[in-house]
């Protein structure tokens, strides 16, 4: 998508409101993982830049800068362009966390959706760290290194349809797909 996809327009908010108002409730914070780029925010979120080793790394990158940035016990990783993920999940799979689990997320269709997941902070912060100095970049393996937790089809049915919910928002076609099926 050309542009800043965060700040693309859905419904009258920016994606990235979309993404802050999902994880307000459930937040005493919230960062946005920021690359190197300086995009304006919304208030009240603050902006994790990618550690200069790690910059253009992807996911991961920001994800660590998000983890080395909070002083939370649990963190919700959220993409920006997934602005119908339901605020319900995103709580399920932070109850999901505990001693056993450090990292929770999804699944549907034989399709991971990594970058909706819940994390205990520690555990994470290593595991991804680790990841990035192995120039392991891609999300899944890294969670699957960590004690985790898929939720499935069956225990996402309350969410359904679930092609909705994880509406990917990646193209501008995309974007203007979603918003006419809101009108």
């Amino acid at each position: 998508m050309q542009g800043e996809k965060p700040l693309r327009l859905l419904r009258g908010k920016t994606l990235l409101e979309h993404s802050k108002d999902l994880v307000a409730p459930l937040a005493d914070e919230i960062l946005v993982a920021s690359g190197t780029r300086d995009m304006p925010l919304p208030e009240g979120v603050r902006a994790a830049p990618d550690a200069a080793q790690f910059n253009g790394r992807g996911p991961l990158a920001g994800v660590l800068a998000g983890l080395e940035a909070t002083q939370a016990n649990q963190a919700i990783v959220l993409a920006c362009d997934l602005p119908n993920v339901p605020a319900a999940l995103l709580g399920r799979m932070l109850a999901a966390l505990g001693d056993d689990c450090d990292c929770c997320w999804t699944e549907h269709n034989d399709h991971p959706e990594p970058l909706v997941a819940a994390l205990n902070v520690a555990p994470a912060r290593l595991a991804v760290r680790k990841a990035l100095e192995n120039a392991a970049n891609k999300v899944v393996p890294c969670w699957a290194s960590m004690s985790h937790r898929v939720l499935g089809e069956s225990e996402l049915s309350d969410f359904a349809p679930l092609e909705r919910a994880f509406a990917n928002l990646n193209t501008l076609t995309d974007l203007e797909r979603e918003s006419q099926r809101d009108s």
